[in-house]
């Protein structure tokens, strides 16, 4: 999987039927930058929209991610996918998805914890891009709402076996 910045990917990976560019992108610019100042609280300047993209597939997720060492918070669009065979199938719609977690901490590491999401599903390219903006901003206010250790609090899964 290859990670390509927004400014040097193609929006028709994520949505194959769009006509006009300007308007998504501009939205979807508009998400990138609240990504950024939330990586910049962080103190983790740089972050922004990346195309998750499969060299030689003509679909790509898109997806940006801002994080610490105790949390994580990320949005992500991606194409539909058939419920039965679990492989993409023609938009729409996209499912916008917005996750908060921190890593495990047990003896067996078993990824990352979720310790809140939303999700949503949208009909067409810019009201995905809406989306993509409302979870940014999400999850802008919920990384200043708390100090950021305190996520590491709320895993419920802190320390499984």
């Amino acid at each position: 999987m290859e990670a390509i910045p927004l400014s040097e990917g193609d929006l028709r990976w994520v949505f194959p039927d769009l006509v006009e560019v300007g308007p998504v992108l501009a939205v979807l610019r508009l998400a990138e930058a609240r990504i950024g100042r939330l990586a910049g609280l962080l103190g983790r300047p740089g972050a922004g929209l990346v195309f998750d993209h499969l060299p030689g597939a003509p679909y790509a997720g898109l997806s940006a991610l801002a994080e610490l060492e105790e949390v994580s918070f990320h949005v992500h669009v991606s194409l539909p996918r058939d419920p039965h065979r679990n492989v993409v199938r023609p938009p729409p719609p996209w499912q916008v998805d917005g996750e908060i977690s921190v890593r495990c901490d047990a003896i067996r590491d078993c990824g990352r914890h979720e310790i809140e999401t939303v999700e949503s599903a949208h009909d067409t390219p810019l009201d995905a891009a809406d989306g993509v903006l409302a979870v940014a901003g999400w999850l802008f206010d919920r990384g200043r709402a708390e100090p950021h250790a305190s996520w590491r609090k709320r895993d419920v899964l802190s320390r499984h076996r």
